[in-house]
């Protein structure tokens, strides 16, 4: 990484008889010294500005997730103006309770010249309000990251990781979020016209023993608004380190409640494979974790015995997981075709599908909804394209978005998008979801008879 051109910075001090201000260049860094003068009030607070060869561990964050999203991330390079930008305005607008004591000298370590303003703020912040450095640029990364990128890449502070499963459910209560505008536009920053919103609600889990559902717009964590709060930062204090409890409250039809929830470890449903309507079989998918291609394997296998022409295979409320997952499952259904493809700033990728299958030749019917997301719209998307399924339900939740998740070196995770990804025809899902042929809502407690009926007069 380049070596930061040395900076000059003027203070200028009115005093009885003047004074001199005086800059000393540090090896590459500078370190901007308050003049002496005749007054009782403490000098201005020394800082050093360096670059991000040997940074401080307060600032470890700041340089790592600058070099990941300029190495990573799919709309790279972004211009580290705008980058610095939004990190000032997240340190500008950062405030907490908390002191530390007031260092001799900041050392502070930015990227690029462009983030010197940053250490001036900073500084100044610590002169008038002796704020924790730790805490103040994890509010700057935390901007940095979550509101100058897309809607999918965003980082997770040491004391937050875990709050997230890599299908992007919230751990600790098992609930699905998402913020979107009117038009349908995902947000990184909670607003009144960008509310915080269940998408599902993991049966079986803390929120749903709770009584929480589908639809409720989250407006108060622990009795702190959440309008005005980072989405990330909102679902990572409501998952905690998910354990103890957490106040929600939400509104359901303009109506206000408030529920303590009991965090607690995650039960994740599982395959579920059914033959509820003669020569009709029924699949549902939860997810797209590491053990679901096996999973699914062995129910295509208990439905062979049977050899039903139509197989229903139910996506609602699969948040997702792991591409090769999906693409493993796929090809229980494709026989000859591709699964998706990803574009990225250097290359594109196709994922084709393996041969072997054990249900290549039945029709099929994928119901998807709002819950649907990622792998799972990649599976439902590479089954209507690649095999004619008929797709029923209700638009899904639209991540287009290839993750990696990195771990940093001081414990937090940054999550970047590094692609995008397209069905077998070119489509995204990135704008509105995925769209079903036939649109049909289907509440959550009906049974699987209930399910695949329906299901089958929609798709008539």
């Amino acid at each position: 990484m380049r070596r930061l051109a040395p900076l000059v910075l003027v203070l200028l001090a009115a005093c009885s008889g003047g004074s001199d201000t005086t800059t000393t260049i540090l090896g590459g860094s500078t370190a901007a010294v308050a003049p002496t003068v005749a007054t009782t009030e403490p000098a201005p607070l020394e800082f050093e500005v360096h670059n991000c060869a040997a940074p401080p561990v307060t600032f470890s964050a700041l340089c790592e997730v600058y070099e990941l999203i300029q190495e990573w991330h799919v709309d790279r390079p972004i211009p580290a103006t705008a980058l610095a930008e939004i990190a000032f305005q997240g340190l500008q607008g950062f405030a907490t309770d908390k002191v530390e004591d007031k260092p001799r000298s900041l050392i502070c370590a930015v990227p690029t010249e462009d983030f010197y303003g940053l250490c001036a703020l900073l500084a100044s912040m610590i002169d008038e309000s002796s704020v924790p450095v730790g805490a103040a640029m994890e509010a700057a990364v935390t901007a940095m990251a979550d509101i100058g990128l897309d809607p999918f890449s965003y980082y997770v502070p040491p004391d937050q990781t875990g709050s997230f499963r890599n299908n992007g459910v919230v751990g600790g209560i098992g609930v699905l979020l998402d913020a979107t505008d009117a038009v349908g536009s995902r947000c990184t920053l909670i607003t009144e016209t960008c509310p915080l919103r269940v998408v599902f609600v993991l049966d079986g889990n803390p929120a749903a023993e709770a009584g929480m559902l589908a639809g409720d717009l989250i407006v108060a964590v622990n009795g702190e608004p959440v309008i005005g709060q980072g989405f990330v930062s909102t679902t990572s204090t409501l998952a905690g380190d998910e354990t103890g409890e957490v106040s929600i409250t939400y509104s359901r039809d303009g109506v206000e409640s408030e529920v303590t929830v009991e965090r607690g470890e995650l039960t994740v449903p599982t395959v579920t494979v059914d033959l509820p309507v003669n020569n009709v079989g029924y699949l549902r998918i939860p997810d797209f974790e590491d053990d679901i291609p096996f999973l699914v394997e062995e129910a295509l296998a208990s439905l062979a015995e049977f050899s039903p022409p139509t197989i229903v295979v139910d996506l609602r409320d699969n948040p997702g997981g792991f591409i090769d997952s999906a693409v493993e499952v796929a090809s229980e259904f494709i026989d000859d075709g591709i699964v998706l493809t990803s574009v990225g700033p250097n290359e594109d990728l196709v994922y084709p599908a393996s041969v072997g299958g054990l249900a290549t030749t039945e029709d099929l019917i994928v119901l998807i909804n709002e819950g649907s997301a990622s792998a799972a719209e990649i599976l439902a998307g590479a089954l209507r394209d690649e095999r004619g399924a008929t797709v029923v339900g209700m638009p899904s939740f639209g991540k287009d978005a290839i993750q990696i998740p990195f771990e940093l070196r001081n414990g937090g995770e940054f999550y970047v998008a590094v692609a995008r990804w397209f069905t077998p025809s070119g489509d995204s899902v990135g704008d509105g979801g995925l769209t079903p042929e036939w649109e049909l809502e289907l509440p959550a407690d009906l049974s699987n008879e209930e399910v695949v009926l329906a299901a089958l007069e929609a798709a008539s």
